[in-house]
Parts: C-alpha cells; structure tokens; sequence
C-alpha cells in the first residue's frame, strides 16, 4: 500500500541516519585528530629534550645522559624508545630498552623537522615514533671552526593507551548512534501519527457523508494551515454536490409534479371510454392526442436538455445574416402578440454572426414564445438586434410585473415557473432551459435582467462573423 505516513517515515529514517553518522563520524575523527595530535606533541616535546642532552666536540658527538634518565628508558616492561645515527647510518646511541634491536631510521628522513609515523615495537606492541634530522650544540672546549656533524633521532613510546582512548571512543560513539537510532525509530512513527492525526480525522468525517448528508461540512478553523486549502475545496465540493443534488431532486419532483396531471386525464379518458362506450366521441381522440403531444414535448425537451448538459450537442457553426433569420423566427408569434393587444417593436440591424442557426432558431423560439405569453395583458415587447465591434446582442423585453429581482436567481431553472404561471398545460417549464443550453452549445450567452420598471430582458450575445468567410442565408 502507498502509504504517506510510511513513506515519511523510511525518509525521515534514512535522513536521519544519513545525519547522525555523518556527524558521528566528523565528531570521531576531530576527537581523533585532537587526541593523536596531543600524544605527538608529547612525544615531540621528549625528543627535543632528548636531543638538547646531546653534544659534539671537535666532530665527536657526546650524550650527556643521567642514571636517573636513562631508567625511565629501560625497566622490565619499557614503553619508551630511543636510537642516534650518524649521517652514515652508523648507530651512536639507543635507549635500555632497545636492548641489541634497532629503530626504522628511514622513516625520519633527510628534513629536520620532525616527522611522526607508526610503527612496531620490539616488544611486539603498536607504538608511534618522532625522528628528525639536528645538529648537535658544540661544548665549550669544541676547538672553533670544527663543523658540526648531522645526527638522526628517533623517539618511540607505546601507543596502547592512545589506542584504548581511541577504542573507547568509537564504541561510545557507535553505542550512542545505534541508540539515538532506534529512539528514532521508534519516535518518528509516534510523532508522525499525531502530527497526521487530523489528516485522518478528516478522512474519517468524509467516510461518513452521503447523499443524505451533503449538508454537513469540514470545520477548518482547528486544522493546521496546510489541511485548510483542502478543507476549503472540499467544502465547495460538497456545496456544489449539494446544489446538484437538490436540483436533482427538485427535478425529479417537478417532473413527477408535471406528468401526473396528464397521465391522470389520459386514465380518465380511458375509464370513461370503457365504462360508456356509446357515448365516445371525437373530441375524446382529440383530448387524448393533445395530451400525448404534451407528453411528447415535454420528454423531447427533457432529451434535448440532457444531451446539452452531458455536452452531446454539436454546434454547426456557419455566417449567418441575422436580421432576416430574426425575422422568421418571429413571424409564428406576430398573431399572438397581437391577440394579447401587445404593443410590439422590433429594431434590427444588418449585419451577420457566427452561430448554428437551428439551434439559435430554437433559442429565439424560445424567448419569443416566453415573452408573448408571459408579458402583461396590453404590454410592450421589444424585440432588438446590435453590434458592437466583435459582439452581437439580442435583447428581447416585455412587461413582467409579477417578477422580483430574486427570481433572476431560478427563471433559467428546469419546470421553474411563476407561481400564477404553473396552470395550463402548454408550457412544461424547459423553454428558457433549454435556451439557455442550446445558447452554452453554440458558444453564445445567455442572461436575463429585470429593471426598476419590472421589464424583463433576456439578453444573448457572441461573436460576428469571421473575416474572409461568407454569410450563409437564413435557413
């Protein structure tokens, strides 16, 4: 399983260890190099006091050595070494200790400076020698202009209590490290787990809502700042699932709301038919059609909306002259708008779009339908055409006195009507809907405003026409 908290947890392992024995291992050799470093100056500061008892007259070379120093140089189990050579590699002087064996001379070199290495005693046991190259100070009975011979010297001591403080060292720092690992270890699971604590709180809380619970939402105020933008888009997840599925529900109840009264006269009609055959006539059939092409249209619209809202619909987009297309469109409602006693004005202006002229037509269906059967008895209704640079408009207004700034909020929602518009069968609901869908599919919009005179317009705009391509004719 990819886990998060798993991951974390092998990095922040690994990086650790990468960290610790790293440090660990700079703070050994330091400590190290510091305590190699304070053996050799203590080895240096013998051999300089080795070499200062020696002395050379008329080119002999003398050792001014006491009892008492060349004991600390001997005894039964010696730790301290020392051998002269002269520049021949003659041997002049070596320590008690030495007994008949000799010292590597090759080690200290031609340089005077000194110059430390490691080396076996004769003991067997490790040690660390300082050899360099000097010249004896004269005697004062050295006849002058005598010159100096060049002597080597080599120090050597036991090195085995460097070695134990060495030893010790490292194993105090391997201990320490394997230790502070497995602290490590075994804290990083437990500091992960409260640290992700409310990453899991929230799942948790998510595993619980479901359609019914939509409502509910993430408190964000105690979440660390890193959850919050999660928690946030998540809220407006669950928003708009909760806005969806209202109007699913809605929908689901206004259907319902819209097909039981014409179902319930179709069985009406069909009771009636069979319990008094004799007395059927033809307005029954033309009762039955007209409720069957109510029907018909209403679960038409609904496929038209469907396929727009799951993006089904292609747009055929063409040049089209508008004018005359607008025209068209009007002409089946002229007589209705007339019948209303509707004071009606329609201002075109030439000119041609880019658009799908079925499916404008059925958006200028559409309104034009809304406008004339909804507008006040005896109203104005203005049907308009502009442009303006790259943009066209249309504007359709008529009176709507019952209408209030919030219903701008629904008046494109399905089976939404007006409270004294739900009766009589011929509008399901869908028009503006669909106006609206078919409007997004063709790359136009759509809008409505209501003014401080309750006119209503619906306002669908998008682009002219391209350059270079001709206008097709109103179909």
């Amino acid at each position: 399983m990819n886990s998060i908290r798993r991951r974390l947890t092998h990095r922040l392992g690994l990086t650790f260890v990468v960290l610790l024995s790293t440090g660990l291992t700079a703070i050994y050799f330091s400590v190290r190099t510091a305590l190699v470093d304070a053996f050799d100056g203590s080895l240096r500061a013998q051999t300089f006091a080795i070499s200062a008892l020696t002395e050379q007259e008329d080119g002999n070379v003398r050792f001014d050595f006491s009892a008492d120093f060349l004991h600390s140089y001997g005894g039964e189990h010696p730790r301290n070494y020392f051998e002269f050579w002269d520049a021949a590699g003659t041997p002049l002087q070596r320590s008690p200790s030495l007994g008949k064996a000799d010292l590597p001379r090759f080690a200290a070199g031609p340089t005077p400076r000194p110059k430390a290495w490691n080396l076996p005693l004769p003991n067997g046991h490790a040690g660390r020698a300082i050899g360099f190259t000097f010249r004896p100070k004269p005697t004062d009975e050295a006849s002058p202009g005598v010159p100096t011979p060049a002597v080597i010297l080599v120090v050597a001591t036991d090195r085995g209590e460097l070695d134990e403080t060495l030893h010790g060292l490292l194993a105090t720092i391997v201990g320490s490290g394997g230790l502070l690992l497995a602290a490590v270890f075994i804290a990083v699971p437990q500091v992960l787990r409260r640290g992700l604590a409310p990453l899991d709180r929230l799942g948790e809380q998510a595993a619980t809502i479901t359609a019914t619970s939509l409502a509910e939402r993430f408190p964000s105020a105690d979440l660390p700042a890193e959850l919050q933008p999660i928690c946030q888009r998540l809220n407006g997840l669950l928003a708009r699932l909760e806005t969806s599925f209202e109007r699913e529900r809605r929908f689901s109840a206004d259907l319902a709301h819209e097909l039981r009264t014409p179902l319930a006269e179709l069985r009406s009609l069909a009771e009636c038919t069979l319990k008094w055959p004799e007395t059927r006539d033809s307005a029954t059939d033309r009762d039955t059609l007209a409720i069957a092409r109510q029907m018909e249209t209403l679960v038409t619209h609904m496929l038209a909306l469907a396929r727009g809202e799951q993006g089904a619909l292609t747009a055929h987009h063409e040049n089209i002259a508008l004018e005359p297309l607008l025209r068209e469109a009007w002409q089946p409602f002229a007589a209705r708008a007339e019948a209303r006693g509707l004071r009606t004005r329609i201002s075109l202006s030439p000119g041609t779009a880019t658009v799908d002229p079925v499916l404008l037509r059925s958006i200028l269906s559409n309104l034009f339908d809304n406008a004339t059967d909804h507008s006040a008895q005896g109203g104005d209704l203005a049907v308009t055409l502009g442009f303006s640079g790259t943009a066209v408009t249309i504007r359709v207004t008529n009176a709507a006195p019952s209408l209030i700034p919030g219903d701008l909020e629904k008046i494109f929602d399905r089976f939404w009507r007006k409270e004294d518009a739900r009766s009589g069968g011929r509008h399901t609901g869908l028009g503006l809907a669909i106006a609206r869908t078919f409007a997004t599919a063709t790359g136009w919009t759509l809008s409505a405003t209501l003014d401080h005179e309750k006119r209503l317009t619906f306002i669908l705009s998008g682009p002219v026409a391209a350059e270079g391509q001709g206008s097709g004719s109103a179909r």
